[in-house]
């Protein structure tokens, strides 16, 4: 019996990182049912054992790529913050950007996920369009986890703007091709800090 459960749950999660790759690739719109489940090599019966649309699949893909995300970004951020800024409050913060810019650069990088789901589910209520919402309101309050104690400021407010930052620079690295998008913006982030009085020991 635990035989067979495994082998559901290994060909499901075949199919949602097959589909992930190619959504990533190409486009959610571009990427038929078809395609995906040729090369998956799952059957069509097997797939809509699973996912009754392409939509479902898609929300199941968002999901998963919201848990892979954050495993990755929190794991990423405590190595760089002890590597580079032992000792330092933003030390975390600064992290941050440091493994944005590592992601820019490499070979599978075709922007966000969420950020192009959102682009072509632009219905507000649509379902796709509010997983995409979630994840950027989850990524804000794991921001604000980062954001060293301000002499005078908000520290919700600031993870606020620091997204914008965030989503600026890939939006900038991915559509103009601007790879140091993520030290720009961890400049902009240091001058941020020092508005609120907060003085790092790095230049801004």
């Amino acid at each position: 019996m635990a035989t067979a459960v495994s082998a559901v749950v290994t060909r499901r999660d075949h199919l949602l990182e097959t589909a992930l790759r190619l959504f990533n690739t190409h486009g959610f719109h571009a990427t038929g049912i078809d395609k995906v489940q040729a090369e998956s090599g799952v059957s069509k019966t097997t797939m809509y054992k699973y996912f009754k649309s392409k939509d479902e699949l898609i929300q199941a893909v968002l999901e998963r790529r919201h848990q892979q995300f954050g495993e990755w970004i929190t794991a990423r951020i405590n190595v760089l913050s002890e590597d580079k800024y032992a000792g330092l409050a933003e030390g975390k913060l600064l992290a941050l950007f440091d493994t944005l810019d590592e992601w820019f650069h490499t070979e599978t990088f075709c922007g966000c996920n969420f950020i192009n789901a959102s682009a072509e589910y632009t219905e507000l209520m649509n379902p796709i369009h509010k997983i995409a919402t979630d994840h950027k309101l989850s990524l804000a309050d794991y921001i604000s986890t980062l954001i060293p104690d301000l002499e005078h400021g908000d520290r919700d407010e600031l993870a606020k703007e620091i997204c914008l930052l965030v989503d600026g620079a890939i939006v900038c690295a991915h559509t103009v091709g601007i790879k140091d998008s993520a030290e720009r913006a961890k400049k902009m982030s240091l001058l941020l800090l020092k508005e609120l009085g907060f003085v790092s020991v790095l230049k801004a």
